[in-house]
């Protein structure tokens, strides 16, 4: 019977413009997996990414193919933890990518806690 384990994936070394001074260093974005083992969890959750990624912002190939490393993975029970968000979720700083973190961390939080508030969005 496979176990549900959710995978927050980092991208990096993609060549991303967004026409501000400081460009898009880099994405996460988690995903939710049902396998027998941690190690064929992450291979699939890679595998996954990668297509979502090039079927909705690389499907010109002008991206580029971003180098993935795991940043956490988790068993969870799918039945009292939510499903994490599967968008990207971009970054141009290190704060930046830190706030993402914690948003991405509490959004597949226990159905019985408390969500806590997202911070405004700086300009």
């Amino acid at each position: 019977m496979p176990r549900f384990f959710d995978v927050l994936l980092c991208g990096t070394e993609i060549f991303f413009d967004n026409g501000t001074e400081q460009s898009i260093i880099g994405f996460l974005s988690a995903r939710r997996i049902a396998n027998d083992s941690l190690e064929n969890a992450v291979l699939r959750a890679r595998h996954d990414l990668l297509i979502d990624w090039n079927h909705t912002y690389n499907a010109d190939r002008k991206l580029g193919i971003p180098k993935l490393t795991t940043v956490q993975v988790r068993p969870v029970n799918k039945w009292l933890h939510r499903s994490p968000t599967e968008d990207f979720y971009f970054f141009d700083s290190e704060e930046r990518k830190q706030e993402h973190l914690a948003w991405i961390i509490d959004s597949a939080r226990p159905w019985y806690r408390l969500r806590k508030t997202r911070p405004a969005k700086t300009v």
